[in-house]
Parts: structure tokens; sequence; C-alpha cells
């Protein structure tokens, strides 16, 4: 008489205490056990025996190219990870096993990976598009970002949801398609991103390098020209002033790609060109403002500008009189009257008095 009917003649027909039922149910639990052990065991066989039979046609026949089919890959994704092919005669590994049928493992991870990823819907759908590896990788990882999610019916791309049914596979490539096109797109454009910056810190750290040598080249000539300790501190505090301008100027070079997007607007290059314009005369009116005050860079140290000079009296001349342009002495630096500087030259006039002649009049038309 068999376990089970036993339980049920005693559980029908006596009085049993609660050490009986503990102690059935103890049976009924081995009993369970066995069943499961034998459904593990008759399963395992069933994969071994598939396994053989698949070897012999893979081995067999030239089935290597078109083995890698869905189902077929069903089939390995239960052979990887019950791990039956241990139990095969002289495998014992899954590399083993992947050379004993002649299979590429690393073309059948990458199979089982876009299997784990899209499942088998999918898979069967896009089997009959124009979606190779190369596709399906990148889709893979977009899809461990979150763009793409793959379930039993649909597909969702972006916020488009797409059935998983012949019907719907046009509309599917098209969908995929674009995705990949606007990842490329992006990737290029991050790309080129990184390469501007890379570029931009290059050039910085070249500034960085020679403003080290010019502060270099200073702390030498401060020595021998007998600098004091303020005019050194001072000159110092100016060249890294230099670096930092520098660095803020790359971001509006027009030499350096990526300063104004090849897409931008006409506002977004009128902005770029507003801001150019700013900084130009912002910086012009302190240079003006400067030279008014201090005098040129290349000039001597005792060069005074000419309202500062010894009996200097103001210009009481009509406003069209003196031109530097115009003058016979003049070497293109300012007007020595006012302190103008005159754009894109150099120099200074050599006029004894420091006074530019005044512009000959010029007789009205008959």
């Amino acid at each position: 008489m068999g376990k089970r009917s036993l339980i049920k003649k005693m559980t029908g027909t006596e009085s049993i205490d609660a050490s009986t039922m503990a102690a059935v149910s103890v049976v009924e639990a081995d009993e369970i056990q066995e069943q499961t052990k034998a459904d593990e065991q008759k399963e395992r066989d069933r994969l071994i025996a598939k396994c053989h039979e698949m070897i012999g046609q893979i081995r067999a026949t030239d089935m290597i190219s078109k083995f890698a089919n869905v189902s077929n890959l069903v089939w390995l994704k239960q052979v990887k990870e019950s791990k039956i092919y241990k139990d095969l005669p002289n495998v014992g590994t899954w590399e083993t096993f992947c050379e004993y049928t002649g299979l590429s493992r690393q073309k059948i991870d990458l199979d089982l990976q876009n299997l784990a990823t899209f499942g088998e819907n999918f898979l069967l759908t896009v089997s009959s598009l124009s979606v190779g590896y190369r596709e399906l990788r990148k889709l893979r990882q977009i899809a461990s970002d979150g763009n793409i999610t793959v379930d039993a019916e649909f597909v969702t791309i972006g916020e488009e949801q797409i059935p998983l049914s012949p019907d719907h596979t046009e509309d599917l490539q098209a969908a995929i398609e674009n995705l990949l096109e606007n990842k490329t797109r992006e990737a290029e454009e991050a790309r080129k991103a990184a390469n501007v910056k890379e570029r931009q810190l290059r050039s910085k750290e070249g500034q960085l390098r020679k403003a080290e040598k010019r502060l270099a080249t200073l702390e030498g000539k401060a020595e021998e020209r007998g600098y004091t300790a303020a005019e050194e501190a001072y000159i110092k505090k100016v060249e890294a002033a230099r670096v930092t301008i520098d660095g803020f100027m790359m971001d509006f070079d027009p030499d350096i790609a990526g300063t104004v997007p090849e897409d931008a607007t006409a506002r977004m290059r009128a902005a770029y060109m507003t801001t150019l314009g700013y900084l130009r005369r912002v910086i012009t009116a302190m240079f003006d403002t400067a030279s008014d005050i201090y005098g040129d860079a290349d000039m001597d140290d005792d060069w005074l500008p000419p309202h500062l000079r010894p009996g200097y009296e103001p210009d009481t001349r009509p406003d069209d009189g003196p031109d530097c342009r115009t003058c016979e002495h003049h070497k293109g630096m300012m007007n020595p009257e006012k302190g103008v500087r005159i754009p894109g030259e150099t120099g200074k006039c050599t006029h004894p008095d420091g006074i530019c002649k005044p512009i000959p009049p010029t007789a009205p038309e008959a």
C-alpha cells in the first residue's frame, strides 16, 4: 500500500492523535520532495536528450549559421541556466559545450543577452526587419538607460508604444531607425563637445605655461633691474590676471569650434556679436582712459601726458584744429593735446612742442 493511500485510510477510518498527524505530515512532505526530484530528473533527462539531438543535427548538417533562431535560443538559455551541459560526456563547461557543438560562445552569449533584454516576442518580430547585431547591441545599451522598454505585447520607444505584431513591423522598423539616428547624433555632439573642452583645456594649460615663463622672466628682470618688492608683486598680480582673462576670452574665441553652436539661431548669433561689441567698447574705453593717465606701455618711465607737463596750457583752438593724421611729425601714437590714441597706429608725435599742426582750412566750394 502506498504512503498516500495509507494516510488516507488512517485519517478516514481512525481517530489519530497529534503525534500521528505530525508523522503523516512528514510522510507527505517526503513524498512531495521525492516527486519533485523525480520531475527534475525527468526534465534533466529531457534536456540531455534534447542536447544530444541538437548537437547531432548541428554537426551532421550545416545548421550553424541558421541555428540562433528564437526557439533555439530559448533552449540554449535553459541549457546554460540549468548547467545541464555538465552532465554531457567530455563537456563539463559552457565554453566547452559551445566548442563541442561548433557554436561561437561570444555570439551565443550576445544572443542570450538580447533574449534576456527584449524577450521572445520582440526578437521574433524584429527577425524579419533590417535589425542586425550592431543595432541590437545599441538598442540593448539604450534599453539599459530606460529609453526603450519591452513587455509581452508592446515595445515603448520614447513616448511611442508599438504593438509586437506582424502588422506593425514597419512602424517598429521606423521607430528603431529614428531612435538609433538620434542616439548617434547625440553621441557625435557629445564627442565634439568633449573635443572642444579638451582643446580649451590644452590651450589654457599652454597659456598657464607661458604665464609661468613670463613670471620667471620678470623675476629675473626684477632682480637684474632692481625692482622694488611692490613693483615685483604688482607685475606678478597683473600677469596672473592675464591668465584668467585669457581663459575667459577663450569662451568667446570664434576660432574655437563650439563657441557658437553650429545650429545657432539669429538671436544667438546677435547675442554673441553684441557681447563681443560690449567687450570691445569697455576695453577700448579703459585703455584710452589709462593712456591719458599712465601713457603707453612702450614709453619711458619719465613720460608724462601733455596735460601734466610743465607750462601746459589748454587748447583754445576750434575743434577742427589739430589732427595727428595730418601732422608731419606724426608717428601715429596719439593726439598729444588730448591723449587720444589713433587705432591701428604705433609710436608718438615727435613735434618739438608736442603739439600737432592745425588742419589746413579747406576752401569752400565755388
